[in-house]
């Protein structure tokens, strides 16, 4: 069995990792890592002559991006993911394109790719063991957003396990994960995008959140939110749930569709859908268009839209009317990258609005809402799962090192912290 990661490693990004067994290859996720001019793909998946499969662990594009450029590229094998990450995948690479195209960044793909990854598709079951060619697959709760899964691989008489994006703490969306997988695992294969700090407590984290929104609404200002699509936004409706507003909630942008079927489709580990359906379908505004945008950005009110990072969407409309008060504030909700617009935001003040950079006079706070394992809960997931090989990728080099010492230290198992195109035989 060996792995090339062409991907994802030493890094936050472009997850893919090339799985060869039994003559046969296999990619775990095939994503895309942004750039100011576009989209970096797996390295060296060029080089591939074919697959025999592909395994996708979630919908967000860092891990799901890169499959219309694969299906370009006529590296054609069966997709297999859940439900949920079914739909949301075609909705977030259909979005990416036409952001893609408005934006001149041309992407390495077309339309009809688009619809060659949808014939590809192959949905399956959590908890139920499948077998592909010489391959036992199952997907796991991975508590990460909705039909997020963790998976595990049974080949060659060994077990491994690649966790994706984890979420190992309580959320007000997601069921929590249980570490329980049939049987010792031979090689973990584990994300690090936390692996050097913890993150707050979650409930107290979010008490703050209505506290401030509270504030602001009681000094005459308004509430601006951008949030994540997926995941981010339906548990930002649901913390606003527990809290008592006299100003209205607004809510634009794609998370409108996405929320949609997430309330419409069955999964087994989404909770509170009921709450979340009464705030989408009777509490919130679900603004309609431009016209009606521009209206309710001159009121008073919390608005909760697209993108999290202010990379686009409506969320720039809004700021467009608000970035000027003193009294009013943007609350951002995750992680910003660098070199985007929330990073900017966040770091010195500024945003980039139709090409100028612009100096935001409104309170700016962040409340991180992670859909990610922090440090702690890595640890004890490393401890209970026992791996005789652990693999640390999907994090910065601070992060990889810092989880790998410490495994290092304190586990008597084989450690890896590989980077870009390194091999490793298992």
């Amino acid at each position: 069995m060996k792995l090339i990661f062409r991907g994802g490693a030493q890094e936050v990004g472009r997850s893919c990792i090339e799985l060869r067994t039994g003559g046969d290859r296999y990619l775990l996720d095939c994503g895309v890592k942004f750039k100011e001019d576009g989209f970096a793909y797996p390295k060296g998946l060029l080089d591939v002559p074919g697959v025999d499969g592909v395994f996708i662990t979630h919908a967000h594009l860092d891990h799901s991006g890169g499959l219309p450029f694969f299906e370009h590229k006529q590296l054609k094998g069966p997709i297999f993911c859940t439900s949920q990450t079914k739909i949301l995948t075609k909705i977030l690479l259909k979005d990416s394109f036409e952001v893609a195209r408005i934006r001149h960044l041309h992407p390495a793909f077309s339309k009809v790719d688009l619809k060659e990854v949808k014939k590809d598709i192959r949905v399956v079951r959590f908890d139920k063991k499948f077998t592909h060619r010489k391959v036992g697959v199952t997907f796991y709760n991975a508590g990460h957003i909705p039909g997020s899964a963790s998976i595990l691989i049974e080949a060659e008489g060994k077990r491994l396990l690649y966790t994706g994006d984890m979420n190992l703490a309580q959320t007000m969306i997601m069921k929590e994960v249980i570490p329980d997988y049939g049987g010792p695992i031979d090689i973990l294969i584990t994300e690090s995008t936390y692996g050097y700090r913890d993150l707050p407590d979650r409930e107290a984290l979010a008490q703050r959140f209505l506290d401030k929104v509270e504030q602001v609404l009681a000094q005459g200002g308004s509430v601006l939110i951008p949030v994540f699509a997926v995941g981010r936004a339906q548990e930002v409706l649901q913390i606003l749930s527990l809290g008592e507003f006299k100003a209205p909630i607004y809510f634009d942008g794609m998370a409108k569709r996405i929320t949609r079927h997430i309330l419409s489709n069955p999964s087994k580990y989404v909770k509170h859908k009921e709450r979340l359906a009464e705030m989408f379908y009777e509490v919130v505004h679900l603004v309609k268009n431009r016209e009606e945008r521009d209206r309710v950005a001159q009121r008073q009110g919390i608005f909760v839209t697209t993108s999290g990072m202010l990379q686009g969407g409506p969320v720039l409309h809004y700021l467009k009317h608000l970035w000027h008060d003193t009294k009013s504030a943007v609350l951002l909700t995750g992680y910003q990258c660098k070199r985007t617009n929330g990073r900017e935001l966040l770091d010195h003040g500024f945003v980039y609005m139709k090409g100028w950079r612009t100096k935001v006079h409104c309170q700016v706070e962040k409340y991180d809402f992670s859909g990610h394992s922090d440090l702690t809960q890595l640890k004890q997931y490393i401890e209970c799962v026992n791996p005789k090989i652990l693999i640390v990728q999907h994090g910065d080099p601070t992060s990889v090192v810092h989880l790998t010492s410490w495994a290092e230290r304190s586990l008597g198992c084989d450690v890896h912290g590989p980077r870009v195109l390194d091999e490793i035989d298992c």
